[in-house]
């Protein structure tokens, strides 16, 4: 058990970044206003040397999209309430 005891593993958790991951990069209809970084991370991806590396660069990714998101839903929350 690791991860302040909640009970998954570090392939648990692995696991659970990558299927968030593919799926914000699936529905993801155009670039993101932080495709700089994404493809800084993605490189940082490939060079990391274990799962816990590759865990944090996952959940930066991650990071990344939510930000973009976040951005779509207020521009949608100010057209729709202009």
């Amino acid at each position: 058990m690791v991860n302040g005891g909640i009970g998954l593993t570090y392939q648990e958790v692995y696991d659970l970044h990558e299927q968030l991951l593919l799926i914000y990069e699936k529905n993801r209809k155009s670039p993101s206003p932080y495709q700089r970084e994404i493809n800084h991370y993605k490189r940082q991806f490939y060079i990391a040397q274990d799962i816990v590396q590759r865990i944090y660069v996952l959940n930066q990714l991650i990071i990344l999209h939510e930000k973009s998101r976040e951005e779509q839903i207020k521009w949608c929350s100010k057209e729709y309430f202009n």
